[in-house]
């Protein structure tokens, strides 16, 4: 069977990053990255786009890539309303979405579907789009409150678990569909969910005030705290900045940056020390909870992200949560792989590709 080539589009605020995935291997994995002076004339991030496509093509051009080669391109997928996981084709809906930026994210990544689609349609090939960020596949129990009309949703990391979680099937001989993982994405914002037979059912809305404490976001907080806070004179975007990016190790020991934090505790500092306990303390706390909505059927914990590869982060953290499941190691992120290999499992049928 023939080896499908698929280029991958993942724009962040100050670069792009692409990748050039062949068969089951990942070819190319770079950063074009953005001087601010670039996008100056820019006033919404879809304008930015012919300048990163522009930037891109070079970036392609000076590693001596045939883009006639190319089978499909796939692009990061933000800005759009939720939707399941899976391998979605770009069509003309997506990119309305996309480039209106109907979800409100307000984040060049946004991007990624429009950019993929442009190059895609100039090559003659297929565009897709991976386990995009607005992945809600709750069961109904976990999407219920205690509020009459008021519903939860998803905030994790489903491009990257989910290709971790496919990864640690295929190494076990088992298919991701047939597998129940409890897995944690350890970073800036640590999102931990709960996967029953390839869906996730339940998890910690990273970056709303719901989760363990992180680098730089509150995690858990009481609503009768929030609201002393509010009649202390701190605004309601100051409590959101605290929940989604101004919380956690960067609120306490200010910075976000583990490795300070790290040096931190070694010169002595038992505030530091005593933050960084309690991170961990508490992502014990909300990987049992998963646990728990698996009813104690756990195959493995899977542990990704930067953050995992800190050892006695991990050692730590083992101690609250053996007793669970065997625990595997998959630090850094696997996006490229996931955005790849996802295009290619379209391409060779072993999946549908889904309309959104």
């Amino acid at each position: 069977m023939k080896e499908f080539t698929v280029l991958t589009i993942n724009p962040g605020s100050s670069s792009t990053k692409y990748g050039l995935v062949k068969g089951d291997t990942v070819v190319l994995d770079e950063t074009v990255d953005h001087d601010r002076s670039e996008f100056a004339a820019c006033e919404t991030f879809a304008d930015q786009k012919p300048i990163r496509v522009r930037l891109i093509k070079e970036a392609l051009a000076e590693k001596n890539v045939d883009l006639s080669e190319v089978d499909a391109v796939v692009g990061r997928g933000v800005g759009l309303f939720a939707c399941e996981g899976g391998t979605y084709e770009i069509d003309d809906l997506v990119l309305d979405h996309a480039t209106r930026d109907v979800a409100e994210i307000h984040h060049p990544a946004t991007l990624g579907i429009q950019i993929a689609k442009e190059i895609a349609d100039e090559l003659n090939v297929p565009a897709f789009y991976v386990n995009p960020m607005p992945v809600d596949e709750l069961c109904d129990e976990a999407r219920m409150t205690g509020v009459k009309g008021l519903y939860r949703t998803a905030r994790s990391h489903p491009l990257n678990q989910k290709q971790v979680a496919i990864h640690h099937s295929e190494l076990m001989g088992k298919k991701y569909e047939d597998c129940n993982y409890i897995i944690l994405h350890l970073g800036g914002g640590t999102s931990i969910t709960a996967h029953e037979k390839g869906k996730m059912i339940d998890g910690n809305r990273a970056g709303d005030g719901q989760g363990p404490l992180s680098p730089n976001r509150s995690g858990d907080l009481c609503v009768d705290d929030v609201i002393k806070c509010i009649k202390k004179g701190i605004s309601p975007d100051e409590a959101k900045d605290y929940a989604s990016s101004k919380g956690g190790l960067l609120a306490w020991c200010g910075t976000d940056d583990l490795r300070e934090v790290k040096a931190m505790i070694a010169n002595g500092d038992k505030k530091a020390e005593l933050v960084y306990n309690t991170m961990i303390y508490s992502m014990g706390k909300w990987t049992a909870m998963m646990a728990g909505a698996l009813k104690g059927k756990v195959d493995a914990i899977l542990l990704t992200g930067g953050m995992a590869r800190d050892t006695e982060l991990c050692d730590k953290l083992a101690e609250y949560i053996s007793w669970i499941a065997p625990i595997y190691n998959y630090a850094g992120s696997f996006e490229t792989e996931a955005l790849g290999f996802g295009a290619i499992r379209v391409l060779k049928g072993e999946e549908e590709a889904k309309t959104y």
